[in-house]
């Protein structure tokens, strides 16, 4: 039977073993939970903060700097012209102009001459409602197909009977399937005052199969800011399709303006382009001179001088040995 002496030098060992076990290899401690985070969004590209005019107030004449062909235009921020061709048609283009003021959207329609004499209420619906109006010719013909004469026959017909219908005169025109030659557009440039609007989106809603989806999916698609949007009022499925697809429009940021507010802000973001490509050009160039010159070598450091010659050193003579 071991002595209560021996008990107790026992129990210290395993106590002092104990303690040196927690003091030499502490257990690690767990992590804490840090709390939830707020995710950090990185933009690839820098966002555009230069902030847009007041739309509303861009002018609806010809900037005086303008080109004579336009299919889309450079502007800030998503701003796109939605234009109707072909009508009005009695049966379409009301409905049309509801779905429109309903949204505050102002578009652009370039008319059929003799639809415009034939229905001239609707033309003036159209200019009361805040819309632009542009010339279309008179019966949709291929212009490139007519001689000078008669392209202007066309236009100048069509001209007269919109002012006639609603007392104010188109200043831009469509030729009928975008058809009309360089020198076609400048002699109508020239003669007539017009501009030549094409587009660069065309759902191609007047192609079979026509379908309202078909309209929605292919402007949703190919629209882009500074785009003219072609559709024609004359079909049921184009103008069904509009409420979803301008709302789906306008949820994405688009704005909408006439095709001349759409020239004037391309006219105006070019001239503020060209000014700040100038005032770079004049600090580089500012810069250039005011940097200081780098001093060239005159002739006396550029001559090459002889190498300097060196003599070998003699080693010193050697003491003579003391003598014993």
């Amino acid at each position: 039977m071991e002595s209560p002496l021996t008990l107790s030098f026992a129990a210290l060992l395993v106590g002092a073993a104990t303690a040196f076990a927690q003091t030499s290899s502490p257990a690690a401690p767990e992590p804490a939970k840090k709390a939830d985070e707020p995710v950090r969004v990185m933009r690839a590209l820098p966002i555009n903060d230069k902030p847009l005019p007041d739309l509303d107030k861009l002018p609806r004449t010809l900037p005086p700097e303008g080109k004579i062909s336009y299919s889309q235009c450079h502007v800030p921020g998503n701003v796109i012209a939605y234009t109707f061709d072909d009508g009005p048609s009695p049966e379409y283009t009301p409905h049309l102009l509801d779905i429109l003021k309903e949204r505050n959207i102002k578009a652009t329609f370039f008319l059929i001459g003799k639809s415009v004499s034939t229905w001239p209420d609707i033309v003036k619906r159209i200019v009361d409602e805040g819309h632009e109006i542009a010339n279309h010719t008179w019966d949709h013909q291929q212009l490139t197909k007519l001689k000078e004469s008669r392209v202007l026959q066309e236009l100048q017909s069509t001209h007269d009977a919109i002012v006639k219908a609603c007392g104010v005169a188109p200043i831009l025109y469509r030729p009928p399937y975008g058809a009309a030659s360089l020198s076609q557009r400048k002699m109508i440039h020239e003669k007539l005052g017009y501009p030549t609007i094409l587009w660069d989106v065309d759902p191609e809603d007047w192609r079979s199969p026509k379908s309202i989806a078909k309209v929605h999916d292919q402007v949703l698609k190919q629209t882009r800011s500074g785009s003219i949007i072609l559709c024609h009022d004359i079909h049921k499925q184009t103008v069904d399709a509009m409420p979803s697809t301008l709302d789906e429009l306008k949820s994405r940021g688009f704005q909408f303006v006439t095709v001349t507010q759409l020239l004037n802000l391309d006219a105006q973001t070019a001239k503020e382009a060209a000014i700040a490509a100038a005032a770079a050009a004049e600090a580089k160039a500012k810069a250039a001179v005011e940097a200081p010159a780098t001093p060239e070598k005159t002739e006396v450091e550029t001559e090459a001088k002889p190498p300097v010659e060196t003599k070998a050193v003699e080693p010193a003579p050697a003491p003579a040995p003391s003598k014993p």
